[in-house]
């Protein structure tokens, strides 16, 4: 093969490699992506007199500000059944650091409570507290947009310290990642 041959063929081997290098998208892990998320688990309401067992559902949406931080609004409702039924139903927002390490996706963080609960039997009480709770989790990112995760929140109910003083919820959820 001619020098002149081999040197074009080089040149335009290297064109290519840098064309693509060019014309790459930016790498992006969560930052400008919404996630939204629908969750089944276990509730726990640690207090005296009352169900402790129960089933959580979960709806979320999930907004990356940062590769390491995102926002976090989640709305869940709970049932515990007993000889006096009790449902909850929980508004949250949390900050998430994500500690993103490929397929298997920890995170941490922390979040505000807006507890409102109903007793299903005389005396039909019903009241709303406020809480704080850190949440752990562990996503598993099987798909560029499809995502499972496990969460666990131990609730930490302000308003009436004395009577609930723990709310505990671990969720599966299924996720839709979607870039902005």
């Amino acid at each position: 093969m001619a020098v002149a041959s081999r040197f074009t063929l080089g040149f335009a081997v290297l064109g290519c490699v840098m064309w693509q290098w060019v014309a790459a998208a930016p790498a992006r892990a969560y930052e400008d992506q919404l996630s939204l998320g629908v969750g089944a688990g276990y509730a726990y309401l640690a207090r005296e007199g009352g169900p402790h067992h129960g089933a959580a559902f979960d709806f979320e949406a999930s907004l990356g500000l940062s590769e390491i931080w995102s926002v976090r609004a989640a709305l869940a409702y709970s049932v515990h059944p007993a000889e006096r039924t009790l449902s909850k139903l929980n508004l949250a927002a949390e900050i998430v650091y994500v500690i993103d390490v490929l397929e298997l996706v920890p995170s941490l963080g922390l979040g505000v409570d807006a507890l409102g609960g109903r007793s299903h039997s005389p005396p039909h009480d019903a009241r709303v507290d406020l809480g704080v709770h850190p949440v752990l989790g562990l996503d598993w990112l099987f798909r560029r947009e499809l995502m499972l995760g496990l969460s666990v929140r131990p609730i930490f109910v302000l308003s009436d310290w004395a009577r609930q003083p723990l709310y505990l919820s671990a969720t599966l959820t299924a996720s839709w990642l979607l870039d902005l």
